[in-house]
């Protein structure tokens, strides 16, 4: 799993499937980079990718089964890290640095 990876698994939501464009956008990264972590995890078998409306070459991008538990495993793995880190650090301090990353990730 590289970071381009848990970029995008962490940008899909089960609900949804967005366009590799859109998925960028969400992300914050290039297109390229987006299409090229997209091939790979299809090629894992986490996600699985279809026409979608409109533009000819549109592609919709959604979560198998197995990327939906292998995202959930790395976000209940962030959030016990998250937890670790409160543990050590005032909840002052903990609240501030989730506002600062918050405010820093590009939208």
């Amino acid at each position: 799993m590289t970071p381009a990876h848990t970029t995008v698994l962490a940008h899909l939501h089960h609900e949804t499937a967005p366009s590799i464009a859109e998925l960028a956008r969400r992300a914050g990264v290039t297109r390229q980079t987006t299409h090229r972590a997209v091939t790979q995890l299809v090629g894992e078998g986490l996600l699985v990718s279809e026409p979608g409306p409109g533009f000819p070459r549109s592609t919709l991008i959604r979560l198998t089964d197995a990327g939906r538990r292998r995202r959930d495993v790395a976000l209940g793995i962030l959030r016990d890290l998250e937890e670790e880190r409160a543990k050590r650090l005032a909840s002052g301090t903990v609240a501030g640095l989730r506002d600062t990353l918050t405010r820093a990730r590009p939208s």
